[in-house]
């Protein structure tokens, strides 16, 4: 409403709340001033995003499978038919003229694709479930990841870590042009200044230039890198239905070797739990690496890497878990790993006790440690692993016997002589025996550790970086670095022009 007063002027307008509405330039005048705190506003949110992306936190798009399966490049997802196990697989996505990879929505070619639980090879083509086969299957971008940029300004970069840098990889077709370093790589870290590096048998060693060989000390992972880099055997949660594969059927990879009680089922509906039912006899399972010729057991065979010839390499370090449930009886649960080099470590499980033991041909079998299992009657949670030399016995996600290096330790000197030989270690092992009891067991996976390449026919002249023949001696300022998926991964191995982290 309008209000006049004794000057006769007019009153401004008031709302009922009694806030003034301004009119005429007043109006102009905020409308000004609105636009401009408004860009203000932007160019502020423009200058803090420009500040925290330069020295806080960058985010990246993996572009390739050298990480895999920790961190996915473009790639293909599938879903097994027969045992249910869901992966991924490469997409080798082609590439401009700049050097950009060009992901398209569906591949252009069949893959021949192999479920790597039960080893079950997809179809070209299924008219039941036509978006989950191997003839020219969808493609989905890399993974998207967030970047600590300050965290080494306060500390070293450590071994183990997954780190972005520039490329060294020489990216011009004249040899005598150096890298640009302009392309963003994304790998883990093995070496650090003033180290040298030795790739032996799938693991990494350490020690100084110029010292023997023999020398070199073995790298154990932390639990929190190690977790990323078991890749799957078998997981018998996934229990396959069947499906008949050329001309096959999928067999039972855990079986019965020796005595009677084990019940291992026969479908899915009973057969991802195995029962174990002899009150005064014992019987042992093995896990057949033989029994499904398509899975690729104990070695370094990686489905993800669909479109690359498996290398065969023969893997040692393993990691065995289920739970464990004891009905009655006082008898024991033996778990057996045997290593390829004629040892086997064996923890052996009573009511109330475990205890870690090593068997060799030569000096029989003794005692590593022993300690006290929790009491009562939940399901306990076992994980038998040897994994860079230690064996760890964990109970309940707690560690409860393991192995120091003067327990365990490779002789390098005979590994060095078999690498010359271009000689593998025997098959590794992997037992369950049970005796005098009725107990139950679930939930059973087997899994192996990623195994490092230190040679390739195709690219072994001159010889890989940290190789026994050629080790990585690194200087100030220099690191090693290389990726999860090894046999596809360029890294440090092949690049020949240093450059600091």
């Amino acid at each position: 409403m309008t209000q006049s007063g004794n000057s006769g002027t007019e009153a401004p307008i008031v709302s009922e709340r009694g806030r003034r509405i301004p009119k005429g330039d007043d109006a102009d005048k905020n409308k000004d001033s609105s636009v401009k705190e408004t860009l203000e506003s932007i160019l502020v949110a423009f200058i803090h995003a420009f500040i925290f992306r330069a020295f806080v936190v960058e985010a990246f798009v993996i572009p390739t499978g050298s990480m895999a399966p920790t961190l996915l490049g473009a790639h293909m997802r599938f879903h097994c038919n027969d045992c249910g196990y869901r992966f991924t697989a490469n997409y080798s996505a082609p590439s401009n003229r700049q050097g950009d990879l060009i992901i398209k929505d569906t591949a252009d070619i069949d893959y021949h694709v192999y479920c790597p639980n039960c080893g079950y090879k997809f179809p070209m083509y299924d008219p039941a479930d036509p978006d989950n086969d191997g003839s020219k299957p969808p493609v989905h971008y890399g993974d998207r990841i967030l970047v600590l940029k300050y965290l080494y300004l306060f500390q070293h970069p450590q071994r183990w870590d997954v780190v972005v840098f520039k490329s060294p990889a020489q990216d011009d077709p004249d040899p005598t042009k150096p890298p640009s370093y302009q392309q963003n790589y994304i790998k883990r870290l093995i070496g650090r200044p003033g180290e040298s590096i030795m790739i032996l048998d799938g693991d990494i060693y350490m020690g100084k230039a110029g010292d023997p060989l023999e020398s070199y000390q073995i790298q154990t992972k932390p639990r929190y890198a190690q977790e990323a880099l078991w890749r799957v055997i078998y997981d018998n949660d996934f229990y396959p239905q069947g499906k008949e594969r050329d001309g096959e059927t999928w067999k039972q990879p855990w079986t019965v070797r020796d005595g009677s009680g084990w019940s291992l089922g026969d479908k899915p509906e009973n057969g991802r739990a195995f029962h174990f039912d002899n009150a005064s006899g014992e019987s042992i399972l093995y896990f057949n690496k033989d029994a499904n010729r398509t899975n690729n057991a104990f070695t370094d065979w990686l489905a993800y890497d669909v479109d690359i010839p498996p290398a065969g390499n023969q893997i040692h370090d393993l990691k065995l878990a289920f739970f464990y449930e004891r009905g009655s009886g006082d008898g024991p649960l033996k778990i057996t790993l045997r290593d390829g080099q004629h040892r086997a470590f064996r923890a052996e499980l009573t009511p109330g006790q475990a205890k870690l033991t090593e068997a060799t041909d030569a000096t029989g079998e003794q005692v590593i440690g022993a300690a006290n299992l929790p009491g009562g009657k939940d399901p306990l949670r076992i994980e038998l692993t040897n994994v860079d030399y230690k064996v760890t016995l964990r109970v309940n996600d707690r560690d409860l016997i393991a192995t120091t290096p003067q327990q365990y330790h490779p002789d390098v000197a005979r590994l060095l002589e078999d690498f010359k030989a271009n000689k593998q270690q025997d098959w590794p092992a992997v037992e369950i025996g049970a005796g005098n009891q009725s107990a139950t067991l679930s939930h059973i996976g087997l899994w192996r550790d990623v195994y490092y390449l230190n040679r390739d026919s195709r690219f072994d002249n001159p010889p890989f970086n940290a190789s026994p023949k050629n080790p990585a001696n690194l200087g100030a300022g220099e690191y090693f670095v290389m990726g999860d998926n090894s046999l596809v991964s360029s890294d440090a191995r092949y690049w020949r022009v240093p450059i600091d982290l």
